[in-house]
């Protein structure tokens, strides 16, 4: 068993990660042969002090089970996988979906997490993979309830700083030809993004675009004072925090969802580049052609209203998300 030694403790609370090797030669060895690996990852989930929880919230912070699986596979990478120190960690795509929500509901103040996790090295270069993809079950005191996934990509310091270097400058010089400094007429309230505490806001006000969507500012600087993440590098679960308060205000925008009550149930992005801790970031957001207008249904009868997210540091897109929102009644 292994406490992964990481600074995500003060997000997570203690936990742990145990190896489950395919043979029993396996528990001699220090590492992994680089094919896939087997693992089992419990904690405590948030009693609503860490991460953005919020003591009043009605449902468990979905942000627990995906920064846990991304905690537990970079840690694994290292230490199983061989992946050395030097390279940088890159999240190309994510994804979680909620399959039931009774167990996220918060009946007490404390759950137990509880994920199985299968981690898959990728573009393997002798013996060290260049990425991984990361699948887990999610379970909430025992029961199965969601899954999380990720690919993550691995990447030399000269060839990540010629990535960051070519984004930056792509963002600003469209930022300084006037585009994508989109200008915010306030902060919503808590409530409209499904908090209380005004200071878990991450995001301002929106102003329409062209007609068909509305795009809001990201506040990149509270998010790296509230999140977990890398020295001098946008958190990336700021992309999962801002999409569900976007998606809970858009939700009732166009649904009359009502925000504190309703829950992201699936997210997926896709990442096109770095975001810059130093310039503007916003997100934009169009509701998916729906009938007349109307949400769907899932199966237990909630209405379900799916969006289309895109965040961009100028005019450079550096993600695509795509959401949905239920409306727990």
């Amino acid at each position: 068993m292994d406490t992964v030694p990481t600074h995500a403790a003060s997000y997570l609370g203690p936990h742990h990660l145990v190896r489950r090797p395919g043979s029993p030669e396996a528990f001699l060895l220090d590492s992994s042969a680089p094919v896939r690996q087997h693992f089992a990852f419990s904690t405590e989930l948030s009693d609503g002090q860490r991460l953005l929880g919020d003591p009043a919230a009605p449902f468990h912070d979905l942000l627990f089970p995906v920064e846990s699986l991304r905690q537990a596979a970079m840690f694994a990478a290292r230490r199983y996988f061989r992946v050395p120190e030097t390279r940088h960690t890159v999240l190309a795509s994510g994804g979680t979906e909620i399959t039931a929500v009774d167990p996220w509901r918060r009946t007490t103040d404390r759950g137990r997490l509880t994920l199985e996790l299968a981690l898959t090295p990728v573009d393997v270069v002798n013996g060290v993979p260049r990425g991984m993809e990361c699948d887990a079950v999610v379970s909430i005191d025992g029961e199965r309830c969601g899954t999380a996934e990720a690919r993550l990509v691995f990447l030399a310091p000269g060839v990540y700083r010629g990535h960051r270097d070519l984004g930056r400058r792509q963002s600003e010089e469209s930022l300084a030809a006037g585009h994508g400094d989109i200008p915010s007429p306030g902060v919503p309230a808590p409530e409209r993004v499904g908090h209380r505490d005004p200071r878990n806001v991450l995001v301002g006000l929106p102003v329409e675009e062209d007609g068909e969507g509305l795009a809001f500012p990201v506040d990149g600087v509270a998010a790296g004072d509230l999140l977990p993440g890398t020295a001098g590098e946008v958190p990336a679960v700021l992309f999962l925090e801002a999409s569900r308060q976007v998606a809970l205000f858009a939700a009732a925008e166009l649904h009359g969802f009502v925000p504190f009550h309703a829950l992201l149930t699936r997210w997926q992005a896709s990442f096109k580049g770095f975001a810059e801790p130093g310039l503007p970031l916003h997100c934009t957001v169009r509701g998916d052609r729906a009938p007349a207008g109307r949400p769907d249904r899932d199966p237990a009868g909630r209405p379900v209203a799916g969006l289309r997210l895109s965040f961009l540091q100028g005019d450079r897109v550096v993600a695509r998300v795509s959401a949905s929102v239920a409306q727990d009644c």
